[in-house]
C-alpha cells in the first residue's frame, strides 16, 4: 500500500552522490532559464508575474515524485495559460466577467480552476485514461500549437506596440487593431524599443550558449535601459512588485453550483490538452532512455500537481517540454532534478522580487512574442497539409476554430475532431480483391477459378465495419461472385457485435446463393467466431485455417454449383461438408 501510495520512494534505494550532483546541477543551471518564461506565461493568462513562479515550486514537486516519467518537469504553458486567460472572458460571478473582478476575486476562481482541473485528471488517471494521447490526432495536435502561437503574439502586439487594445477581442481584431494604429503612425517608440532590444539580446545570448539564462540577462538589461531612460515617465508599463516572495496559501471560491457548472468547461478543456500534452511529452522522454512509461500515473501525478496549484496560489499548468528537455541535455539523472528545480525557484524568486519592478512590460513582450515564434513548426504544418485529405481538413478546421471561437470550444471541438477520425478510420477496413499474381496468394499454378472472389480484409471488424465491407464488396463486383473467399487472418479485433453482422452478411449472401469461406487464421478471431456458434452455423470447410485450404474447397463448391440466368444452386453436396453450404433450403 505504501508503494502505491508513494512510489517515488523506490527511486531513493538506490540514489548516489553521482545521481545528486547531476540532478543538482541540472536543477542550477535549469531555473534561472526558466523563471522568466513562468511570468511570462503568468502574464498571457492574464495575471500578475509572480503566479508563474508559484507554479514552478510545489506543483513541480508533487508532479515529478507521483509521475511515471523521471525526465518530465510541470509548470505552465503557453498553451494552458492561454485557455486560462479565454476562460477569464467567459465566466461570470454573479454575472460579472472575472476580468472585470478584483484580483483576489479573480485569483481563487483560478485556484478553484486547477483544483477542477487537478480532480478530472485524478479521475481520467484512476479510470486508465492514460491512453487517450493515442487517439488525438497529430494534425490537431499541430493545428492548436500553430494558432495558440498566433494567438500569443497577437495578444502581445498592444504591450509592444504601447496602443490601446481593440473593443473587441480576438486574433483578426487585434491584428487589424495593431495594423490601422502603424498605419497611423499612433504607437509608442519607446515600448516599442525595450521589445525590440530584449528579443536582440535573447537571440544573441543564445547564439553564445545553449546553457546561459539569455531571457534573465536580457530582462535585467531592460530594466537597467528602462530606469536610465526613465521609460515609466515615458508611458511604458512596468511589472508591478511582488507583495509575497513565499507563495500564500489559497483556497478555491465558496462551493456554488452555478460557478461549478460555469467552471467545468474550462477545467475539462485544460485537463483534456493538459494532459494530452503532458502524456504526449513524457513518451517522447521516456524512449530516449527506453524507460517503462505509465499514462495513467502521469495523469494522476499531473492532477496532484494541480491540485496543489489550486492551494498554493498557483495557475494550472502541464508538462511543460522547454523545461523537460534541457533536464537530459544538462546531466539530470533522476526526477530529484524537476525536485531541486521546484526548491530552487524559492531562493531565485528572492533574488528576483526586488528587480521584477524595474522591468517594463514591453520586455516581456518581446520575449513572448520570441517564445510564439520559435514555437511554430513550418515542417511540421507543412507535413499536416500534404499528408492526406482527411490530414488538412483536420488541421484547418481546428486552426481556424482555435483562432475565432472560444479556446474551450476550439479545444473539445478538436478532441471531438480527432475521435470522429479515429472511428471513421476504424470503420472503413482495408479491402483488397485479391488476384492470382497476387503476393499473399503466391503465383497459383492454375490461376484463380472463374466464379469465385477473394477479398483480403485488414483492420477492425465491428458493426459499423460490416456494412463498410459489404459496400465495397458491391462496388468493387460487376456481377456477384459464385463463390466468395475472405481472408481474415489480419483482421485484429472482432467483438459480439461484429460477429453478429457478419453473421448476418453472410445469410444475406446465401440469400443470393453465394458461399461465402472464412480463412481465419488468428486465434483471437477464430476463438471469437467459435464461442459465438458462428463457426458451427457455417459447417466443416467453410472456416478454413489457411487460404490455400479455402482456394481447394471453393474449387470442390463450384464443381456442384450450377448457374441458369441470375439463379444458382448446389446440384449435390460437396465432399468436404456433410451438407451444403448454409441456406441450402435457398440454394
Amino acid at each position: 500500500m505504501i508503494a502505491r501510495l508513494f512510489p517515488f520512494l523506490h527511486d531513493f534505494s538506490d540514489y548516489s552522490l553521482r545521481d545528486f550532483k547531476g540532478d543538482f546541477l541540472a536543477a542550477l543551471t535549469l531555473t534561472p532559464m526558466a523563471a522568466p518564461l513562468a511570468m511570462a506565461y503568468a502574464v498571457i493568462a492574464g495575471v500578475p508575474p509572480q503566479y508563474g513562479i508559484y507554479t514552478c515550486m510545489l506543483p513541480v514537486i508533487v508532479a515529478a515524485l507521483w509521475g511515471s516519467s523521471r525526465f518530465l518537469a510541470a509548470g505552465p504553458t503557453n498553451a494552458t495559460s492561454l485557455v486560462l486567460f479565454s476562460a477569464l472572458g467567459t465566466v461570470s460571478v454573479a454575472g460579472v466577467p472575472l476580468l472585470q473582478l478584483p484580483e483576489s476575486v479573480r485569483m481563487s476562481v483560478i485556484f478553484g480552476i486547477a483544483l477542477f482541473c487537478g480532480l478530472i485528471q485524478i479521475f481520467m488517471g484512476l479510470m486508465r485514461l492514460g491512453e487517450i494521447a493515442n487517439y488525438i490526432s497529430h494534425s490537431v495536435m499541430s493545428a492548436f500549437g500553430a494558432s495558440m502561437a498566433l494567438l500569443i503574439a497577437a495578444g502581445q502586439l498592444t504591450t509592444v506596440l504601447g496602443i490601446a487594445p481593440p473593443q473587441t477581442g480576438g486574433f483578426f481584431f487585434q491584428i487589424a487593431n495593431a495594423a490601422a494604429r502603424l498605419a497611423e503612425l499612433a504607437i509608442n517608440p519607446w515600448c516599442l524599443l525595450p521589445a525590440v532590444m530584449t528579443i536582440v539580446l535573447i537571440l544573441w545570448l543564445q547564439s553564445i550558449s545553449r546553457l546561459f539564462p539569455a531571457t534573465l540577462a536580457a530582462l535585467a538589461i531592460a530594466g537597467i535601459t528602462a530606469d536610465i531612460f526613465d521609460l515609466a515617465a515615458r508611458g511604458v508599463p512596468m511589472i508591478a512588485d511582488i507583495p509575497d516572495i513565499v507563495p500564500p496559501l489559497s483556497l478555491p471560491p465558496a462551493f456554488d453550483f452555478d460557478l461549478v457548472r460555469d467552471l467545468f468547461s474550462p477545467a475539462l478543456a485544460l485537463a483534456i490538452l493538459g494532459g494530452v500534452q503532458s502524456l504526449a511529452i513524457g513518451k517522447q522522454l521516456a524512449g530516449v532512455r527506453n524507460d517503462i512509461f505509465d499514462g495513467s500515473r502521469e495523469l494522476i501525478a499531473q492532477g496532484l500537481g494541480n491540485i496543489a496549484a489550486g492551494f498554493t496560489s498557483g495557475l494550472p499548468g502541464c508538462g511543460s517540454f522547454t523545461r523537460s528537455a534541457p533536464m537530459i541535455a544538462l546531466g539530470a539523472r533522476t526526477r530529484m532534478a524537476a525536485v531541486f528545480s521546484g526548491l530552487l525557484s524559492l531562493p531565485l524568486l528572492y533574488v528576483l522580487a526586488p528587480l521584477i519592478s524595474h522591468v517594463p512590460m514591453p520586455a516581456l513582450g518581446g520575449v513572448l512574442m520570441l517564445i510564439a515564434v520559435q514555437t511554430l513548426k513550418p515542417a511540421d504544418i507543412r507535413f499536416c497539409l500534404v499528408a492526406t485529405r482527411t490530414d488538412r481538413i483536420v488541421f484547418l478546421a481546428t486552426f481556424f476554430a482555435t483562432l475565432t471561437l472560444d479556446l474551450t470550444q476550439a479545444i473539445l471541438l478538436g478532441v471531438i475532431l480527432s475521435l470522429g477520425l479515429f472511428i471513421y478510420k476504424a470503420a472503413h477496413p482495408r479491402v483488397h480483391k485479391m488476384s492470382a499474381s497476387d503476393p499473399l496468394l503466391r503465383p497459383l499454378p492454375h490461376g484463380l477459378p472463374s466464379g469465385l472472389a477473394v477479398y483480403f480484409i485488414e483492420g477492425t471488424l465491428f458493426f459499423g465495419a460490416i456494412h463498410e465491407l459489404e459496400r465495397r464488396l458491391h462496388s468493387v463486383e460487376e456481377t456477384p461472385p459464385r463463390v466468395l473467399i475472405l481472408h481474415l487472418s489480419r483482421v485484429f479485433w472482432l467483438d459480439a457485435s461484429g460477429a453478429h453482422a457478419l453473421e448476418q452478411f453472410i445469410e444475406r449472401c446465401h440469400a443470393r446463393s453465394v458461399p461465402v469461406i472464412l480463412v481465419c487464421g488468428c486465434p483471437q478471431v477464430r476463438d471469437i467466431l467459435q464461442r459465438t456458434g458462428l463457426l458451427d452455423y457455417l459447417g466443416g470447410g467453410f472456416a478454413a485455417e489457411t487460404i490455400y485450404e479455402a482456394l481447394d474447397f471453393g474449387r470442390s463448391l463450384l464443381q456442384h454449383i450450377s448457374c441458369q440466368e441470375d439463379r444458382c444452386y448446389f446440384r449435390s453436396a460437396p465432399d468436404a461438408t456433410s451438407s451444403p453450404a448454409p441456406g441450402k433450403s435457398d440454394a
